[in-house]
């Protein structure tokens, strides 16, 4: 019986009049709605176009996108349909709050909703299942590295690394005086029992990424990274076994909630914004970044080389 009324309060149209519910519960017990929100049309017009510019090269200094300018209208959009609602609702009732505090508000109670959600049976192990690699622990890797410098060597630098690599794979498992073939790092050179997140810290991304993908018990190299050239000998990787759901049933909940609560959201403020005519007005592409970077572009492929005459 409750995995039956589990399905049915999973229903878009049952969620739906849920939330009408308690939006008219609050509205009768908030108050009637404002009569200046009766009207059904949000409009985006060019002068708020222009100050949501103006707003974002004070802060970034620099004009936006047409992307992200599509991004604050649709944040702007997103926050008046909420707003509107909220106060529909009764919601700014002897409460000096900002419009997006008003906004906040309706999403608050939203998500409140989306929560009373209860997984069905097997519903969870199939969103484990799903996701389950996110729920492994960290690899942990051991591994010793010698640096060799571009900045000192110059161009001879992948002919040295090449050379040096061969020195160290002849002589095998790496000692003392392994390191000191290479050039001085003020970083470490030995890692033991690391995350991935460890290496990343210490020698960047790019370099992370490549080592944990390397064999163990061998020399490997060149390994790039923002400082220079590596050469690395992994002495163990050790991956964690798969996730057991048991282990880590609380996370998956919490995140199976996450996710839904994004989508109800989603769904709800769609919901809304479908009861509004929604206007923009065309915006100024002179004042988008789009427009100068094709301007420079163009500027720079109409620029020909000088010709100089050599001739005596």
């Amino acid at each position: 019986m409750s995995n039956q009324l589990s399905r049915i309060f999973k229903e878009p149209f049952i969620q739906f009049l849920i939330i009408g519910t308690c939006i008219y519960g609050a509205y009768a017990l908030f108050g009637v709605a404002e009569d200046d929100f009766r009207d059904t049309t949000i409009r985006v017009d060019s002068n708020r176009i222009n100050a949501m510019i103006s707003q974002w090269e004070k802060r970034w200094s620099r004009l936006p996108t047409r992307k992200e300018m599509d991004g604050l209208i649709q944040a702007y959009i997103r926050e008046d349909v909420l707003y509107r609602q909220a106060v529909a609702m009764g919601l700014d009732k002897n409460d000096p709050i900002t419009r997006r505090r008003m906004a906040q508000k309706l999403e608050f109670l939203t998500s409140d909703i989306s929560q009373m959600e209860k997984p069905l049976e097997g519903e969870l192990e199939q969103y484990f299942a799903e996701n389950q690699e996110s729920y492994r622990g960290f690899d942990i890797i051991s591994f010793i590295h010698v640096f060799i410098d571009p900045d000192k060597r110059g161009e001879t630098t992948p002919d040295d690394a090449a050379e040096i690599l061969a020195q160290l794979q002849a002589a095998g498992l790496p000692d003392a005086e392994a390191i000191q073939q290479g050039d001085r790092l003020l970083l470490q050179n030995n890692f033991v029992a690391a995350t991935e997140q460890d290496v990343r810290r210490q020698l960047g991304s790019r370099f992370a990424e490549a080592v944990m993908k390397l064999e163990a018990g061998k020399w490997h190299g060149p390994v790039l990274s923002g400082y220079g050239v590596h050469l690395v000998y992994v002495y163990d990787l050790v991956k964690p076994p798969p996730a057991v759901f048991e282990d880590v049933q609380p996370r998956v909940l919490e995140d199976w909630h996450a996710q839904n609560q994004e989508q109800f959201n989603a769904d709800f403020l769609e919901s809304l914004k479908s009861r509004y005519e929604i206007v923009i007005d065309e915006l100024p592409t002179d004042r988008l970044l789009d427009a100068q970077i094709k301007t420079t572009e163009e500027g720079a492929a109409e620029v020909q080389p000088v010709k100089t005459d050599t001739a005596s």
